[in-house]
């Protein structure tokens, strides 16, 4: 039955917002593991303009479908015929602005990927989605309250569509080489020490992690990469995964 699920998977993967910075690398994560015979990515803009270099040579072998994430027809196009999908659609702006593209996104990718007929669907949550964590808690007015409602309101639709095939990561603050244009920003040099302080200095890190909302963020940082490969290799169980920042950081 395992190698069954495991065939069925390699025959296509769709990732949403694969040209974005977590997106890119679940692609390449998916070309490296081997285990798709196609991988394809909708987005708005298409393929990445100036990928960093060590991610650029996985990059030929997607098919990069430019389209709009919200338009029916797109969306369709694109989901048809994978086995499965991958969202790591996020923006940030206002709090509507982000409700929208944070959680409605996905919301609409879940549903027609459920009629579809697709088997497994991936997504990229927040460290901050669980009952009640102070990210959920947030008043209205408050910046960053439509970034985690979106995701959370993403992540109930894919429990109630996908309960035994979702694949749930709820990352912090997500750390690495991230390319802005001609820039590579080394967001590792920032994320990986805050990181340590958050969940290796004993009590310190105890203390840290009990101060609501900052100490959750401080110690659920993860690197880029680890994410890529939780997503992917999370992608071949036969049963629905929800991994926290503990359990990313194992890839």
């Amino acid at each position: 039955m395992a190698a069954q699920a495991t065939n069925a998977v390699k025959r296509s993967l769709l990732v949403l917002g694969g040209n974005g910075y977590v997106g890119q690398n679940v692609c390449a994560a998916a070309i490296q593991s081997n285990l798709f015979s196609e991988v394809r990515s909708l987005n708005r803009s298409g393929a990445p303009t100036s990928p960093p270099d060590h991610l650029a040579e996985f990059f030929s072998q997607v098919e990069w479908v430019k389209g709009d994430i919200f338009d029916e027809h797109a969306r369709g196009d694109a989901i048809d015929g994978v086995d499965a999908v991958v969202s790591c659609i996020g923006a940030f702006g206002s709090n509507d602005f982000m409700k929208k593209i944070c959680g409605d996104a996905t919301i609409e990718a879940i549903k027609t990927a459920k009629t579809k007929g697709v088997q497994r669907f991936g997504f990229v949550s927040s460290a901050q989605v669980y009952e009640g964590s102070a990210g959920l808690n947030l008043p209205q007015s408050m910046p960053m309250h439509g970034y985690f409602q979106g995701k959370y309101n993403a992540e109930k639709e894919l429990l109630q569509n996908f309960p035994d095939g979702h694949v749930i990561l709820r990352p912090g603050f997500i750390y690495g080489k991230r390319k802005v244009g001609a820039v590579e920003l080394p967001l590792q040099l920032v994320g990986a020490p805050i990181n340590f302080v958050g969940n290796n200095l004993g009590p310190l890190s105890s203390a840290i992690q009990s101060i609501p909302f900052i100490g959750k963020e401080v110690s659920s940082m993860v690197p880029v990469d680890c994410v890529g490969r939780a997503m992917i290799k999370s992608l071949e169980e036969e049963k629905g995964i929800i991994l926290e920042a503990e359990d990313i950081c194992k890839f």
